[in-house]
């Protein structure tokens, strides 16, 4: 029934797989290849003795250490992410017990990847993969293989635990399950990024259920089946987009650390901030890319900005957040979702985070590098669709309790105690289902960029409406508000930039400020606009400033009746060399009508008086 495993942390070694598209280890080139034989259906008791050792082969000290195991099944589909089964034998001699669950075995085969994972304090390291095998079972073999994913099967049991108990207080079984998934939240510390984003998308459910017990005062049962099968679904949901490979390696750690001259900057900035004032860090053109990057400098940059976490009122990703020029689709997924853990799980201090969307976050430049090289890596690439950045980004999840049309990269939120408005814009509102002749994308984000009807007609008739009259209101976006697509440039050239209806984005603005009404139109194929703007009667409101990055270089103008600010880009002003880093936290003081932006590494430091209408 016993299974005994070895590990020596340091000297353990085997080589790379040769496709990580077509994921296979070759066990011969391990210099410890072991392995662990079961039959289809064993339940608990099958039982790995485990012993961790130091490279000069010493016991590995395991004192306050948890143990998980992790493995691909040899359908090459479910997951097995357990957290539950580890024991501490002997914690000073190295040694712990596995033991095994039934779902671990319900596929016969050879595993795609199985290995152990060693936690102490929110970090952790893993093993050398080993050998798992699964044999067929032909007399006994109902059971049906599924993901196990124990953070996942431990919340949802304590929800019904919770309900049972709670003896119809529903209120009060709420309570306790919240602070279970707060709880979580803090231990996994984004460690699984899809089990992050599932929690919040439970946290989410229950602020919907929370707020429909509020007002009406009671809960049916029929309203409760409903809540809970939606709940359901999420957790369901979630584990379906955590199909794929497991991806070990030895940056564990999304980024790194803030070295100390970085901090010691950046806590001088926090020591100018006025908590009086609103208060926001933008933060653009990171252009993280993992391949191209093997240092990872666009969430060690990421991870300077959100040390100013809990210092301000909001922190802002202005877009071209990931470079998107890796040739596999899922590397690029798999950078987008790295960023959004960082910018989302890794700091919870208060401050609200919003990620917008560049003309590089799509990915879309990978199809165009092919259609001009004919580079064969690239050859059938396609871009991130908008539906799937929506979902990565966890737009319906409303994290920041802001508002959005529907699942929207677009929002505003009110922030009452400042007197602020601020709008967030998606600059990159691009129509990706339309092909060229040759089955191309038409209109590929990279280089069309712009607004289209449904958009600006909420900018113009919900974002911009009901602002009370003593607030002021900001708007940042990605691209900047003097983009023109130009006379001179044919709409089906692919490699020169085009822009599309900035300029009634920037008459939307004008009339919002002036308190007057226009007719706003555009006939161009496919951005064709319609929309009526009138704050006639919402009168006149005062607009801070629009803020942007996309140039990759701090500028200013005002010749649009706005100040319209450029934020310089993280990466460096040279992508292919990246220099020091650059962002700038942003005060608005409603009261002196200023805007103070207040620079960090090559950002500079300016201060502007608002345009009034």
């Amino acid at each position: 029934m016993s299974m005994y495993l070895t590990f020596t942390i340091g000297k353990d070694k085997r080589n790379l797989v040769d496709d990580i598209t077509n994921f296979h280890i070759d066990n011969s080139t391990s210099t410890n290849p072991q392995w662990l034989q079961a039959r289809q259906n064993e339940d608990g008791m099958r039982q790995v003795f485990v012993t961790v050792k130091n490279e000069d082969g010493s016991p590995f000290n395991l004192t306050d250490c948890n143990y998980w195991f992790q493995g691909k099944l040899p359908d090459g589909i479910h997951k097995i992410i357990d957290a539950r089964h580890g024991v501490t034998l002997d914690a000073q001699n190295g040694q712990f017990r596995f033991d095994m669950p039934k779902q671990a075995f319900t596929v016969a085969g050879s595993y795609v990847q199985a290995f152990f994972r060693i936690v102490r304090n929110g970090e952790s390291l893993t093993t050398l993969e080993f050998d798992l095998t699964v044999l067929a079972d032909l007399v006994y073999n109902d059971l049906v293989p599924s993901d196990y994913i124990t953070p996942f099967e431990d919340l949802y049991g304590k929800l019904k635990d919770y309900i049972t108990k709670a003896n119809g207080d529903f209120d009060v079984a709420m309570a306790k399950w919240k602070k279970d998934v707060a709880d979580l939240i803090t231990e996994l510390n984004a460690d699984i990024g899809g089990i992050n984003l599932t929690i919040t998308e439970i946290k989410a459910q229950l602020a919907s259920l929370e707020d429909k017990i509020k007002a009406d005062g009671l809960l049916t049962q029929a309203e409760f089946d409903a809540q809970i099968k939606i709940v359901n679904q999420n957790i369901a949901d979630a584990l379906e987009k955590l199909k794929g490979n497991i991806i070990v390696g030895d940056n564990i750690t999304i980024g790194k650390r803030v070295n100390k001259n970085n901090q010691s900057a950046i806590e001088n900035l926090k020591s100018l901030v006025d908590p009086a004032l609103f208060n926001f860090v933008f933060f653009t053109d990171s252009h993280y890319d993992q391949w191209n990057d093997p240092n990872r400098t666009g969430l060690e940059r990421l991870n300077n900005a959100l040390l100013m976490d809990g210092s301000v009122d909001a922190i802002i990703a202005g877009g071209d957040n990931v470079d998107g020029g890796s040739s596999l689709y899922d590397i690029v997924l798999s950078q987008h979702k790295e960023y959004i853990n960082d910018m989302f799980f890794y700091h919870n201090e208060g401050s609200d985070k919003f990620i917008l969307k560049g003309n590089h976050d799509d990915a879309s430049g990978r199809q165009i590098g092919y259609r001009r090289s004919g580079d064969k890596e690239f050859a059938n690439t396609t871009s991130i669709p908008s539906e799937d950045l929506k979902r990565i980004y966890n737009n319906a999840a409303l994290l920041n309790g802001e508002k959005r049309n529907g699942n929207s990269n677009y929002f505003y939120k009110d922030y009452p105690d400042k007197k602020i408005r601020l709008v967030g814009l998606d600059s990159n509102d691009t129509p990706d289902s339309i092909l060229d002749a040759d089955g191309y994308l038409k209109y590929p984000g990279l280089m069309y960029m712009g607004y289209r009807q449904t958009q600006i007609d909420w900018l113009a008739n919900t974002a911009l409406k009901n602002v009370p009259e003593n607030y002021t209101t900001i708007v940042v976006g990605h691209v900047h508000a003097h983009a023109r697509m130009g006379s001179n440039v044919d709409e089906d050239d692919i490699y020169t930039d085009h822009y599309y209806n900035i300029d009634l984005v920037d008459q939307v603005i004008n009339d919002f400020m002036h308190g007057t009404s226009s007719t706003l139109t555009s006939t161009t194929k496919n951005w064709e606009v319609s929309v009526k703007t009138d704050f006639t009667s919402q009168g006149k409101r005062i607009m801070a400033g629009y803020i942007h990055g996309h140039q990759h270089q701090d500028n200013y103008t005002s010749d649009l009746g706005f100040n319209n600010i450029g934020i310089t880009c993280s990466i460096g002003t040279d992508v292919n060399n990246p220099s020091e880093d650059g962002w700038a936290v942003v005060s608005v003081d409603p009261t002196k009508q200023t805007i103070q932006v207040r620079g960090f590494g090559r950002a500079e430091t300016r201060s502007f008086n608002f345009i009034n209408g």
